[in-house]
């Protein structure tokens, strides 16, 4: 009886060797499952941060196109009160020479009045 208790020991011995072994490869399994898994949240965040910049420049270039609107928009604002102004300069300039005209007409109308008034003081007189 005392070989079959060496004998279970040995057994015991020996299940216990294997489940350490396998023990072992289990640990080193779900080691290498850890690591892969770690590799994916890096590279998961590598994607976020990627995402992220792409997400700021685009903000960025929202920010400037808003800018370069609104811009153009005084721009526009400026060149319409430019055209405005120009356009009452003319209108002026218009009324001036029509008064010019005007009076340049009278001018004539009275030499006219003043070349027949002669006109017929010669007659008389000649």
């Amino acid at each position: 009886s005392g070989i079959n208790a060496e004998y279970g020991i040995e057994k015991n011995k020996e299940k216990a060797e294997d489940s350490r072994s396998g023990l072992e490869d289990e640990l080193a399994e779900l080691e290498r499952e850890l690591q892969l898994l770690l590799a994916d949240i890096s590279s998961g965040d590598t994607i976020a941060q990627s995402a992220q910049e792409s997400i700021d420049q685009a903000g960025g270039t929202v920010q400037s196109n808003e800018e370069e609107v609104s811009r153009l928009k005084k721009d526009y604002d400026d060149l319409e009160e430019l055209i405005s102004e120009k356009e009452d300069t003319i209108a002026e300039q218009l009324a001036d020479t029509e008064e010019a005209a005007k009076k340049s007409q009278e001018v004539e109308s009275a030499i006219n009045d003043k070349l027949a008034d002669v006109g017929v003081l010669t007659e008389k007189y000649v």
